[in-house]
């Protein structure tokens, strides 16, 4: 199985996945870019702020899109007005301005919101091979075969790489289970 072929059939498992997800009525995480700070006409100053980029599942190491798109999680945030009560500390009041900032970039209330995603390259055979982010493309030249893997852990070496298929069905089966358990619990209170 030749490179390309391996990144075409893994972007189709990782489409299916996001549409199983969906079909089974899990929330999508919402993408963001972060747009730095600037100032407009010259001298008008703006805050930094997110602008929207789409929506994709997270699957542990990965977030999916439904067109089969794979992306490594940036940061994750939910857009709240929630407060702690109480003294709170530096990085409290950061996480407090974020979650201010994602409501005021019009992301709705409780949204999950993953910032700064970085979109891995399944379309390029030489930057997948490359890659030392959560998928990577591993070529055996003694097998003549190809296959893409999963680094679940960042700093997990190469030989803990998990099979994509195997990775991904594990995954399914604890979202869609936690999805289950879920909806059991809030039809029986």
């Amino acid at each position: 199985m030749d490179a390309r072929r391996a990144l075409t059939d893994a972007r189709a498992a990782l489409a299916a996945a996001a549409e199983r997800l969906a079909a089974a009525g899990a929330t999508p995480e919402q993408l963001a870019v972060t747009v730095p700070a600037r100032r407009v006409l010259g001298f008008i100053p703006r805050p930094e702020t997110f602008r929207p980029d789409g929506e994709a599942f997270l699957l542990g190491a990965l977030l999916v899109s439904s067109t089969g798109d794979a992306f490594e999680p940036g940061r994750i945030a939910r857009a709240s007005r929630k407060v702690l009560p109480g003294h709170q500390s530096e990085s409290a009041r950061e996480r407090k301005e974020l979650r201010q900032r994602l409501l005021d970039a019009r992301f709705a209330e409780g949204t999950t919101v993953v910032i700064d995603a970085r979109p891995l390259p399944l379309d390029d055979p030489a930057a997948m091979a490359a890659e030392r982010g959560p998928l990577v493309l591993s070529e055996s030249e003694s097998e003549s075969r190809a296959a893409v893997l999963v680094r679940w852990v960042p700093t997990a070496p190469d030989t803990a790489l998990r099979p994509l298929d195997a990775y991904l069905a594990e995954r399914l089966d604890l979202a869609l289970g936690t999805l289950e358990s879920l909806r059991a619990e809030s039809e029986h209170p």
